[in-house]
């Protein structure tokens, strides 16, 4: 009898694209944690006048925020390409509606959760917050610190975005998702069985230590400290009950956040982007610092 985790299709750590958007460019890098090449897509702004491709150094010594967009179940680097997400956040930088900053896609599985799956063999967490953070860090000139880096996603992303502040708040300023998989252990369990057994070993205890709803416990004093939080979600979306069940542990534990509910939307990207796009960026932007 086959196992649920036998139905994941394989994971493309590298998907290629080109986009006409200037300054996004598809890059590889070699993972120790997964002993292969993986794929991220980065934008730069044209203010910032570096390409390492070409090694122009003008403006050198400026340094910008950077915003970590986490695809979805089933996405990889090129997911922000495919819905358009470089062209939303080009034209708000041009428009001079938000801070120039980059835009980093990372490739973190596309089931992963964002997490180390129990036997580390897709290693989301590690490839995200010790492999492609310090790359970016070393390789653009960046605010290296928390004040200038903030994270967001869709769907799966979302859980991510949240997770990886939750569980690192001192890493990042501010946190935005649209229709977030906020998934606690009972519905992760029952909707998403074959995540559950490949990445968390089908282990209650596994899955806790990654969860939001932990993690805002535990870190809760931190989390209140550190980070500014966005939610997005639509009426008609299926994320919405894990949703709303996520802003009730966070007004328990004191936490505040903003939420935005968009009457009649549903589980589809680009038109949250459309909507609210603009505004999400603007709240990172409006929380960034010069440096912690």
């Amino acid at each position: 009898m086959k196992k649920a985790a036998d139905m994941l299709p394989e994971i493309s750590w590298v998907n290629d694209f080109t986009s006409s958007i200037p300054g996004v460019t598809h890059n590889t890098y070699f993972s120790d944690s997964m002993q292969r090449k993986i794929g991220y897509a980065v934008y730069v702004p044209p203010v910032y006048g570096f390409n390492p491709a070409s090694g122009d150094t003008a403006n050198k010594e400026e340094r910008y925020p950077v915003i970590y967009w986490l695809h979805g179940k089933g996405g990889g680097e090129s997911m922000g390409f495919d819905i358009r997400l470089f062209n939303f956040f080009h034209q708000a930088v041009i428009e001079g509606k938000i801070r120039p900053a980059l835009l980093v896609c990372p490739n973190c599985g596309s089931y992963s959760m964002f997490c180390d799956s129990y036997d580390k063999t897709i290693m989301g967490e590690t490839i995200l917050i010790k492999e492609l953070i310090p790359l970016i860090d070393s390789t653009y000139r960046t605010i290296a610190d928390g004040s200038g880096r903030a994270i967001e996603g869709f769907s799966m992303g979302g859980f991510g975005a949240v997770k990886s502040a939750f569980k690192f708040p001192e890493m990042f300023s501010s946190v935005v998702t649209y229709g977030a998989s906020l998934h606690d252990l009972e519905s992760v369990s029952s909707s998403r069985p074959e995540v559950f057994e490949r990445m968390f070993g089908a282990s209650n205890d596994y899955f806790q230590k990654n969860s939001p709803y932990i993690l805002a416990e535990k870190n809760a004093a931190l989390i209140r400290k550190c980070l500014k939080l966005k939610f997005i979600n639509g009426t008609l979306d299926f994320t919405i009950q894990n949703n709303l069940k996520f802003n009730s542990r966070l007004n328990k534990l004191g936490i505040n956040y903003d939420f935005k509910l968009l009457d009649g939307y549903k589980h589809i990207p680009v038109p949250y982007y459309e909507a609210e796009g603009l505004n999400g960026f603007m709240f990172h932007s409006q929380h960034f610092g010069p440096g912690r």
